[in-house]
């Protein structure tokens, strides 16, 4: 796993309590101002295709978590993807500095859809619109082991 404490930007944090797909392909780290929410990562070898890029799979999955966290910090609401569209638009590079973020681009109170994007140090990588299923605010996260 490539990890260079150099190439993570200020301000971002490591995401300790990952689980699941998250915690076995990250690490991954989130930087938040008020209800807006960065994520970010460093792709490694792990992530690469038989091309040597990060695969596009790895990309969607993590745009995908990046979208599902900005309606978690705008709305405190737990959600999951109903439809997620994407947008490839440039290939990204192992060891690369990977960032996403999204807005909120309408809502009623069954569901939310986010507009994203997903960025590398030189251009956007991933664009995306994604439309989640809000879940019951009584909805219990399960604990962690």
């Amino acid at each position: 796993m490539i990890k260079s404490v150099s190439k993570i930007p200020p301000g971002f944090r490591e995401i300790t309590e990952a689980s699941g797909f998250a915690a076995a392909n990250g690490p991954w780290f989130e930087k938040v101002e008020g209800r807006r929410v960065w994520r970010g990562f460093l792709p490694g070898p792990q992530h690469a295709n038989a091309l040597g890029i990060v695969h596009g799979g790895m990309l969607a999955a993590f745009l995908d978590s990046a979208l599902g966290s900005v309606v978690w910090r705008a709305i405190d609401r737990r959600c999951v993807t109903l439809r997620l569209t994407l947008d490839y638009l440039s290939p990204a590079r192992v060891g690369d500095w990977l960032e996403a973020t999204g807005e909120l681009v309408g809502q009623d109170e069954h569901m939310v859809h986010v507009r994203g994007r997903l960025y590398g140090p030189r251009h956007d990588v991933l664009g995306g619109l994604g439309d989640f299923a809000l879940l019951s605010v009584r909805r219990q996260i399960p604990a962690r082991s």
